[in-house]
């Protein structure tokens, strides 16, 4: 063959075109998977950071609203006498505090902190929901607002309370306060989340500081 003499453009590539090519191919692609590897890894980021500032947003709410909770007396429909108004379980509780600026100024609140459906189950968390009522002694004129999230991917919560039952006793830490004519003098709150929250654990100390007064 003549060097001179043109190219047969029906040809095929050479060895070292396709080598060329190929390389080249797989550049293109590893700059595509990386960029790809990239948003995912930044969006991950991302949620984490929205998690747990969602998480850190809740925990202060309802912080500010146990360490709000005041004596409050309530209509107990069984045998119709006076009661105080504090059902402290080992998964909800319910008890009255200040009103937020943004639901019921100026007058006390009635709150509900419980799961919104059903505790979690294995590989299935849960939701734990506030509920919120003007307060109000005769139980039958409460009517709860719709419910609001307040931690998503539970897979673990719950309380406890510390106080005297009773003056002869001292006090000390229960799994429950209910029935008692005094309000604890702090609770503990803890919540684990699931993979959607990083297993994070979660643990609040708050002092009920209107109760103190009882």
């Amino acid at each position: 063959m003549n060097p001179a003499e043109p190219r047969n453009p029906q040809a095929g590539f050479t060895l070292i075109e396709l080598l060329v090519s190929l390389a080249l191919t797989a550049a293109i692609a590893s700059f595509i998977i990386g960029g790809f590897h990239l948003v995912q890894r930044t969006s991950a980021i991302t949620f984490e950071r929205e998690s747990a500032e969602e998480i850190d947003a809740a925990a202060t709410r309802i912080r500010g609203l146990l360490a709000g909770t005041m004596p409050a007396a309530t209509i107990d429909e069984v045998d119709r006498t006076s009661r105080l108004l504090f059902e402290g379980r080992a998964d909800s509780v319910i008890f009255v505090t200040l009103s937020e600026a943004t639901a019921f100024p100026g007058g006390p609140m009635r709150v509900r902190l419980s799961w919104q459906d059903r505790p979690p189950m294995p590989g299935h968390p849960a939701a734990l929901v506030l509920r919120t009522a003007v307060f109000r002694s005769n139980p039958r004129l409460v009517f709860e607002s719709n419910p609001v999230t307040l931690w998503r991917d539970v897979v673990g919560f719950s309380l406890r309370y510390f106080g005297a039952p009773a003056p002869d006793k001292p006090p000390q830490w229960h799994s429950e306060w209910l029935g008692h004519d005094r309000l604890p003098l702090a609770m503990l709150v803890h919540v684990e989340f699931g993979a959607g929250r990083g297993r994070r654990r979660l643990t609040l100390q708050t002092a009920l500081r209107l109760g103190r007064t009882n």
